[in-house]
């Protein structure tokens, strides 16, 4: 079968023997309606005027749910964006998960958050007849992994559970990213990085924004000489995903089935993230991005809420905007990397 090719490349560097299966499961019936929350669970901005609207890239306007389903049912790959630690993100990505789910032929879930060794666990876990979504996460040690608390994470597993979806682990193994922080990807054979498309370079403008990002989000602190394999990393991470996705569209049967993806917003990047480098293996038009922004006080047009490219033109197909979570001062309790040039 051709869709496992790319990942048996590397499927014995990754000792992939958790398996991808799950058991069967009673679905239960619920609605496809897709609507903003009745109340939303971030305090922050609620009565912003850009809270609750679907921006469209295609037809550069607002949008409303009912039109979103219509058009990420006819696309193969679906990538939800979010920021982790904001439970509206989630609610509203089991919502599309849900309406995108009450077909015959269900989609596939990739799931950033499941490493690729955690599988063994959740497959036990599933396997048992008491099983609930309630305590999924403990049974893969969510908390232990460094992901905000299950609990704003349920209503995903909860889909799970309802419309008996299989799910894929979205990321690799902790020893992969070791590997590749050392190697500067010569862990990878060759035959690998070329299916995966790891050959092909990120124009300039791409790869230094990349670097640029890292950067900020480690608040400036990073050793310069740090950077460039966080980069590596990175870039293997989306690949990865993309691989997955690719895979997960395809049932037991080698049947064509939708895939959908649960990842931080920089993995769903049109310009460098999956979403590239499917376009790369499977030709472009296959996906849609749906990146999920929290508003802002100075926003006043998506423009200032969107991720953009270094041209900028926004890096995804739909933005969806909610309210904001109150948060600390997240460089105030980053350690000092030991910065050196």
């Amino acid at each position: 079968m051709k869709f496992v090719k790319a990942l048996c490349l590397v499927s014995l560097i990754l000792l992939m023997n958790g398996g991808l299966q799950h058991p069967n499961a009673q679905a239960k019936n619920s609605s496809d309606k897709l609507n903003n929350p009745s109340t939303w669970q971030s305090k922050e901005l609620q009565d912003h005027k850009l809270v609750g609207k679907i921006w469209s890239k295609e037809k550069n306007t607002f949008i409303t749910p009912d039109e979103l389903i219509k058009a990420l049912s006819k696309k193969r790959f679906i990538l939800l964006g979010e920021i982790h630690d904001n439970p509206d993100h989630h609610t509203l990505q089991a919502g599309i998960i849900n309406a995108l789910s009450h077909k015959k032929e269900k989609p596939a879930l990739v799931i950033e958050m499941i490493k690729v060794d955690q599988m063994r666990r959740y497959n036990s876990y599933r396997n048992q007849p008491n099983s609930k979504a309630k305590f999924l996460g403990t049974a893969l040690q969510w908390k232990q992994n460094g992901w905000p608390k299950w609990d704003i994470y349920l209503p995903i597993g909860e889909q799970i559970y309802t419309h008996n979806l299989e799910v894929f682990p979205g990321h690799t193994t902790r020893i992969m990213i070791d590997h590749l922080i050392k190697s500067d990807m010569g862990v990878l054979p060759e035959k690998a990085k070329k299916v995966f498309k790891l050959d092909v370079k990120l124009e300039k403008s791409l790869d230094e924004a990349l670097s640029e990002d890292i950067r900020v989000a480690h608040c400036n602190r990073l050793p310069e000489h740090v950077i460039p394999p966080m980069t590596v990393v990175q870039r293997f991470r989306d690949a990865w995903m993309a691989d997955v996705l690719i895979q997960a569209s395809y049932d037991k049967n080698d049947k064509r089935r939708q895939a959908i993806l649960i990842a931080g917003n920089g993995h769903t990047r049109t310009d460098r993230g999956a979403p590239w480098y499917l376009d790369l293996r499977e030709g472009k038009g296959k996906s849609l991005t749906v990146q999920f922004a929290e508003t802002s006080s100075k926003a006043t047009t998506i423009k200032d809420l969107a991720q953009k490219n270094p041209s900028g033109e926004i890096a995804a197909d739909f933005i969806w905007v909610t309210p904001t979570i109150k948060r600390g001062d997240p460089c105030a309790n980053l350690p000092d990397f030991g910065k050196k040039n």
